[in-house]
């Protein structure tokens, strides 16, 4: 990992750690492990290698969605008690929205 990645991780991993009160280390290595792939998926949807601009705001906002719909994974929808829960799959739209600034295009052969 290059070093302007891991000083976003760095910064982002404190300043999660404070919001939700994470003080155990154990709960502090899950927390750098889960940024670690919210910042993979990132730079994979924009096909970059650095991240640039605004970008790991993206990899927070990510990593916030990831960790409250934890325990969901796999459901499109739910219905309880007459109260229809629907999740989005894949990366939400207003994160593709906010990063489609940052994306590369590839070049591929025919």
């Amino acid at each position: 990992m290059n070093k302007t990645n891991k000083d976003a991780l760095d910064k982002l991993q404190e300043q999660l750690a404070r919001k939700f009160d994470i003080t155990d280390e154990t709960e502090k290595q899950i927390l750098a492990d889960d940024l670690e792939d919210c910042l993979a998926e990132v730079l994979d949807y924009c096909n970059r290698e650095t991240l640039e601009g605004n970008m790991a705001k993206a990899v927070k906002d990510l990593f916030v969605i990831r960790s409250n719909q934890e325990g969901n994974e796999g459901e499109e929808s739910r219905s309880e008690g007459g109260v229809t829960r629907n999740f989005e799959t894949g990366m939400p739209k207003h994160l593709r929205t906010m990063l489609n600034k940052y994306r590369l295009g590839s070049v591929t052969s025919l």
